[in-house]
């Protein structure tokens, strides 16, 4: 498995917390990118760039604990189904706010621009709602690291298309990605990567094994992680 992509998306998430805009600017032309905007408010972030490859890039913040915003922190307790019509339902707190953001994407970007998204946790989460706010054409690549679960297996169904070359990445024995424990939520169906000390597998979603580790919802030890991957490819973990 080629992990330069993973990798790459993962650090772009990672760079996609920092708050203050200067510093944001510098993470990403660190990373080859050409800053083009950060946006922000009480509970969101994000930022666009023009990858090394001429791509549009739009990668999203996680929840922001450490800089307490609370806003953030609602976001992820709004877990009250958001009934989309034909059977399809959300969380309401993190497809409200994708909402948002991808619409102020859309807004920035020249029309008809491709986003490739990347984003942690709840950034994560938020990427699985894209099909509702941008155009089939519009979406390109799509990396949800450590998400929790978004939706029911009806929406899943209704955004199959827009949805199918969505990479999630799990670690370890992380608690959130079992979050909502309660609902009958779900990951997208599918084939995603699980992390872990020795290497990696690719399960199905469904075949997760669960996990109360806190210290494993981490993009800084996602990472390191795929950094190890990257550098010396291990054969899946048995």
């Amino acid at each position: 498995m080629d992990f330069a992509p993973i990798l790459s998306a993962a650090r772009r998430a990672q760079a996609a917390y920092i708050m203050d805009a200067a510093q944001a600017k510098a993470a990403f032309e660190a990373l080859g990118h050409t800053f083009i905007a950060q946006f922000k408010d009480h509970d969101s972030q994000a930022v666009l760039s023009l990858g090394p490859d001429g791509k549009t890039y739009f990668s999203l913040a996680g929840t922001r604990f450490s800089d307490r915003q609370l806003g953030d922190l609602i976001d992820d307790l709004q877990t009250d189904a958001l009934d989309l019509g034909g059977g399809a339902k959300v969380t309401r707190g993190p497809y409200e706010s994708a909402k948002e953001l991808f619409a102020w994407a859309l807004s920035v970007v020249p029309s008809g621009a491709v986003l490739n998204c990347a984003g942690h946790s709840l950034a994560g989460w938020r990427i699985s709602y894209i099909g509702s706010f941008v155009p089939p054409e519009q979406i390109g690549s799509l990396f949800a690291v450590e998400p929790p679960r978004g939706a029911n297996l009806a929406y899943y169904a209704k955004y199959q298309k827009e949805l199918a070359g969505l990479a999630i990445i799990g670690n370890s024995a992380d608690i959130w990605f079992g979050y909502p424990r309660l609902g009958g939520w779900k990951h997208r169906p599918g084939p995603m990567i699980h992390l872990s000390k020795t290497g990696y597998q690719v399960i199905d979603t469904s075949a997760w094994p669960g996990g109360l580790s806190l210290s494993d919802h981490s993009i800084d030890l996602v990472v390191q992680r795929l950094e190890k991957l990257a550098a010396a490819p291990l054969q899946p973990a048995a």
